[in-house]
């Protein structure tokens, strides 16, 4: 039987493995941080994770060795951080690991023209590539570009426990860090639901860990919490390598680190308690609750109690920490629908 003829508008395209030059994988932080690729850190809020962002900022912007002694790339670094003042948080926490300023940007938002001619200022989602590619020229040496946290960028129509609309926007995010030879960081929470791997615990969709090359993990160590645990999870280009320990210096506000462990991410998590007696469950659906409308934006109900109950939290408990929280409840100006938004 004759194969069908295919439309002439539309063809495979295959590629002969023989046509393709092997190449060596590039790296910013050679066994952990790939060049022109996407990597993700996963941890809870306030654990340490834009610390470490901005030590990493401040490694590249000078060129220093990566504290496992490895060389680190001379070049800018472009920020695209939603949670944190870039003046009384972000400047002096680069002060603090001794950046050089100069080689640091913020791509704050964008500036879209009206028809009466006024110019406004508007958040900017991984949707505006564009600007995010021109931002990258215009830095013209960018190694490293850091998205804390990805939630805040993933654009109000983008649900972000759908792989396929994650990888929607994700995926053009990763042929641009290839085409510029830049590393990307995603930062993300976790999920509040118990996992046995890892990988498991990044807050939404698993097409989060699925694009990344490269996911890292975190922790507070269970055994002192002085100490935070940089643990891998996943590697699709090398052999993980060991994780590292550091603390954060109150006095300076900087990163020390402390050495290799031995700990994996997977151990860590399986020797979490399964729950906890310091924080009511009430208290746990409040942080979630607060949380997710931060990184989401205005939601409907059924989508919360959906969200919420994925994540552990039953619809019950969820109203009742909602009194606890000041939330808006109300039409979003679109088609009348109903939603609820954090308050002033």
């Amino acid at each position: 039987m004759k194969a069908k003829n295919l439309n002439n508008d539309v063809q495979p395209v295959v590629i002969k493995m023989s046509d393709v030059t092997p190449v060596e994988v590039q790296w910013l932080w050679k066994g952990r941080i790939p060049l022109g690729r996407i990597s993700l850190f996963v941890g809870r809020p306030g654990v340490g994770k834009s610390f470490l962002t901005c030590q990493m900022a401040a490694n590249v912007s000078t060129g220093s060795h990566w504290p496992d002694g490895m060389a680190c790339p001379f070049g800018s670094v472009l920020f695209l951080a939603a949670e944190d003042d870039p003046a009384d948080t972000i400047r002096p926490r680069l002060d603090a690991h001794g950046a050089d300023a100069s080689k640091v940007r913020l791509l704050r938002g964008k500036l879209t023209q009206r028809s009466s001619g006024e110019r406004v200022e508007s958040l900017i989602t991984l949707g505006d590539l564009e600007m995010i590619k021109q931002s990258l020229e215009d830095c013209g040496d960018c190694k490293l570009v850091i998205v804390d946290p990805i939630g805040s960028y993933l654009g109000a129509g983008t649900d972000s426990h759908r792989d396929n609309e994650v990888r929607a926007v994700l995926a053009p995010l990763a042929a641009l860090a290839e085409k510029m030879e830049v590393a990307v960081v995603l930062v993300a929470h976790t999920r509040k639901a118990q996992a046995n791997f890892a990988d498991d615990t990044a807050l939404g969709s698993r097409a989060f860990t699925g694009i990344a090359r490269s996911v890292w993990h975190i922790f507070e160590d269970p055994d002192n919490s002085e100490r935070r645990l940089f643990l891998p999870g996943k590697n699709n280009l090398t052999a993980s390598p060991r994780g590292l320990a550091f603390t954060i210096v109150a006095e300076s506000g900087c990163i020390q680190w402390l050495g290799d462990v031995d700990t994996t991410a997977d151990e860590v998590v399986t020797k979490a308690p399964k729950t906890t007696h310091a924080s009511p469950e009430k208290e746990k659906a409040k942080e979630w609750l607060i949380n997710f409308l931060k990184n989401e934006g205005p939601s409907s109900p059924n989508v919360i109690y959906k969200r919420a109950e994925e994540d552990g939290i039953a619809k019950g408990t969820l109203d009742r920490a909602r009194k606890l929280v000041n939330i808006k409840i109300g039409p979003d100006g679109y088609q009348g629908k109903w939603s609820w938004s954090l308050g002033d």
